[in-house]
């Protein structure tokens, strides 16, 4: 069985438990940053990658102004209409139904 110096592991450990909470607190105050920015930024090998959020389309309430003759085509089984495609060819914008909050990701680019 390996000999470990307890000591020497417990002063680590709380010396890791220091150092990772500075580094959450510098991520989060440069992904602060990076959100009212709104933009990726990259300095030497780190990058902060800005998301602005992922977007969802209420496809089925704009298509269903579309005229029955696309609905028909696109429709799969009776019960299931493929209403971004209806969107598409009736040439409908979908109305966002949704948005995801904005977002950064802090990554060490090699």
């Amino acid at each position: 069985m390996n000999s470990v110096d307890i000591v020497e592991l417990t002063q680590e450990m709380l010396e890791w438990r220091e150092l990772k909470t500075q580094l959450d607190d510098l991520e989060a105050r440069i992904k602060m940053k990076v959100l009212r920015l709104q933009k990726t930024q990259t300095v030497a090998d780190v990058r902060a990658s800005y998301s602005g959020g992922r977007k969802t389309y209420d496809y089925e309430g704009a298509g269903q102004a579309a005229s029955p003759e696309i609905i028909t085509a696109h429709t799969k089984t009776v019960t299931t209409v493929d209403w971004r495609k209806v969107c598409r060819d009736a040439g409908i914008e979908a109305p966002v139904a949704s948005k995801s909050d904005p977002g950064v990701t802090l990554k060490w680019v090699k």
